[in-house]
């Protein structure tokens, strides 16, 4: 039955009204539907009518109108986004700063949303360029802008998004600053020796006390044998790890983001699933099994309990894990382009190539796309020591590849 020619009313089996109205289309273009239920007709259209106002003042709020400005743009979009929960926390947190850093402080991201050409968005890459940002930070200010105009157009608040005319181009332009020199890594991973002198740097032992001299080394271990991100790493519980069968279930991760609550933490830690949303059981190398054993020993746990914890019992951050690996590197004296934790995945999926694995069977053993493995995690150079100088070579196709780690962890009992 409808209401004054609009919407429906269905009666419900408890006595109420349950009264569905469009209120027209969404960002996306589909309907809108609102619906409300109250004990009557009346009471119904009256608690639409307040959801309607409701609606309609978020639409106009969001409205993109001709004295808005890029930065407000690209602002609203993210405020879409978070309110639709298409965004993880550590995302936003990357978008916030895209649109402060590589937007707001521009001159475009001052212009008027309707004034904006081809022309300016072209302008603006190569300001970005010319600051000396990463390719990476460039593309992301292309892709933030993209979004932002191209989600403008799809509400009807917009003609037509100035981006996506030259977006294509812009790409190969910024793929051309990638280009590597003879010299450069094609992904910087830890050489065979530096592999090795890291794992036995992690199995120092103070001479005073006998405690371990690094207090994250048996977990850069674990990183180093398993690929995983710290994320992953940091979420794993003790019941995540099947002793018996050498088998670790990675179905979790954890990021530190900023902190939207009313209180006086600025980063909060925040659970959730794996970055591409797929959990995975992998089978262990015994490398990594020997870890988890040592690991074990030293700090011993219930099933809930965390691998990862401090002395004290705490949780285990990502920023300990890189000041513990920072203090490693520079006591080992490694080249200065070796720092940060993912370099043990991409070492990690490098060995595994060099030993003969395919790239599909790194990739899902890692939890990453086939294309990303290869063009981010493989490094077809190897870094080789020649004569005094120290150079990026690309070894004969098929040669007699290392494996995963020739250093063999003590077991119980030996010295460390």
């Amino acid at each position: 039955m409808n209401a004054r020619g609009q919407g429906c009313f269905v009666l419900r089996a408890d006595g109420s009204y349950l009264y569905r109205k469009s209120a027209g289309n969404k960002a996306d273009g589909k309907r809108k539907i609102l619906s409300v239920v109250a004990k009557s007709k009346s009471a119904c259209i009256q608690r639409m009518k307040e959801k309607e106002a409701a609606w309609y003042r978020e639409q106009k709020r969001m409205e993109i109108g001709l004295t808005n400005t890029v930065e407000e743009l690209c602002t609203r979009h993210l405020e879409f986004q978070m309110k639709n929960n298409e965004l993880k926390p550590k995302s936003i947190d990357r978008r916030e700063d895209t649109i402060k850093n590589q937007i707001g402080k521009y001159v475009l991201g001052h212009m008027q949303v309707h004034a904006v050409t081809p022309a300016d968005i072209e302008a603006h890459i190569g300001a970005l360029t010319k600051q000396g940002l990463s390719t990476s930070s460039v593309k992301k200010a292309l892709d933030v802008l993209n979004a932002a105009y191209e989600w403008a157009v799809v509400r009807g608040d917009l003609e037509i998004n100035p981006v996506a005319q030259i977006k294509r181009s812009l790409a190969r332009r910024l793929s051309k600053l990638e280009t590597k020199e003879a010299a450069d890594a094609d992904v910087i991973v830890l050489s065979e020796e530096e592999q090795e002198q890291f794992l036995e740097e992690t199995l120092r032992r103070n001479v005073n006390n006998g405690e371990w001299k690094y207090s994250g080394g048996l977990y850069g271990r674990l990183l180093l044998h398993t690929g995983m991100r710290i994320g992953e790493l940091i979420s794993l519980q003790w019941k995540d790890y099947d002793e018996e069968n050498g088998l670790l279930t990675i179905c979790k991760s954890t990021s530190m983001t900023r902190n939207r609550e009313n209180d006086d933490r600025k980063y909060v830690a925040v659970l959730g699933s794996t970055k591409n949303q797929k959990a995975r059981v992998i089978q262990l190398y015994p490398e990594a099994v020997e870890d988890l054993k040592m690991i074990r020993r030293y700090r011993p746990g219930r099933a809930e309990d965390l691998i990862c914890r401090t002395r004290n019992g705490k949780p285990y951050t990502a920023t300990m894990m890189e000041h513990c690996m920072d203090t490693i590197y520079n006591k080992m004296h490694f080249d200065n382009k070796v720092s940060g934790l993912h370099i043990f995945r991409r070492t990690f999926a490098t060995r595994l190539y060099e030993s003969g694995a395919e790239v599909k069977d790194i990739a899902a053993y890692i939890g990453d796309l086939e294309s990303t493995t290869r063009q981010y995690y493989i490094a077809a150079r190897k870094k080789m020591k020649i004569g005094d100088t120290v150079g990026q070579v690309v070894p004969l196709p098929g040669s007699v590849r290392p494996q995963v780690s020739t250093k063999k962890a003590p077991t119980e009992g030996e010295d460390f």
